[in-house]
């Protein structure tokens, strides 16, 4: 038995089609790969991109806020931590834009389908969904499966891989950065918010690379589920050391809705 899944829920569409429209004039990414200096080896990432200022983003989030009767944001909501990279410490700088969604209503599936939106629109395709507990990222890694099929049919079979982090197979780090498909990685935040974390540390398994290094070229698109559970300081720490591009945050609870847009 399989489920069937409708994929006109207006609702839904709207939720997906606000987090689009905030980087609309963003050109499309064709791929391609970048270079940079690994600690042993040369390391090649094909890394999310975004071309459109900061004024031009805060015009189209104010777009999509008036279309969907929320009050307007003055200015967008940005994380800056200071992180340690293969190049030496720097400052990560990212934006965050919130989807507000009450249980039931199909979050994980919206947030599926956003990044495939984003994919098809703007060519963005490496994705980390950080969730709070295994217990969630069991029920992502379900949904993952079970929509898959519906997923690559309604978005022209697109070449689409998905995975938890498990720290005993480091090589899925290596492939998430240097493919060129969507790729799709489910992490708890546990497992990269201390030092002692297996992400955190160089290894022999990566010729004695540093896993988030890897991570951190591939500038992933964040997408946080239930992210007033990783409100702390330690907590925002360790996503700002995943240097993302932005960070989508989904909840029916927001503690701090940052940049609300559905």
């Amino acid at each position: 038995m399989k489920f069937r899944f409708d994929p006109n829920q207006d609702y839904q569409l709207e939720a997906i089609r606000s987090v689009a429209d905030v980087f609309d004039g963003q050109p499309r990414q064709t791929g391609g790969l970048r270079f940079i200096p690994g600690t042993i080896n040369i390391t090649a990432a094909a890394p999310n991109r975004l071309d459109l200022g900061e004024a031009d983003l805060l015009a189209n989030l104010q777009a999509v806020q008036q279309g969907n009767r929320i009050t307007p944001d003055s200015e967008l909501k940005l994380i800056e931590e200071p992180i340690e990279t293969v190049e030496g410490e720097k400052t990560a700088r990212f934006m965050n834009f919130s989807v507000e969604m009450e249980t039931g209503t199909g979050k994980t599936y919206v947030y599926l389908r956003t990044a495939l939106e984003l994919n098809k629109a703007y060519g963005m395709r490496k994705f980390i969904i950080v969730v709070p507990s295994v217990a969630i990222r069991e029920g992502v890694l379900k949904t993952l499966q079970v929509t898959e099929d519906h997923l690559k049919r309604l978005y022209g079979n697109p070449v689409y891989n998905y995975q938890v982090y498990d720290s005993a197979n480091l090589s899925q780090v290596r492939q998430f950065a240097m493919s060129d498909a969507v790729e799709v990685m489910v992490m708890t935040i546990d497992s990269f918010n201390k030092t002692a974390n297996v992400l955190r540390r160089s290894t022999d398994r990566l010729q004695g690379e540093t896993p988030i290094h890897l991570l951190q070229a591939a500038r992933p698109i964040l997408i946080l589920d239930e992210p007033q559970n990783m409100e702390s300081e330690k907590s925002i720490g360790a996503l700002a050391l995943l240097d993302p591009l932005f960070a989508l945050r989904y909840s029916a609870t927001h503690r701090n809705p940052y940049n609300l847009v559905y």
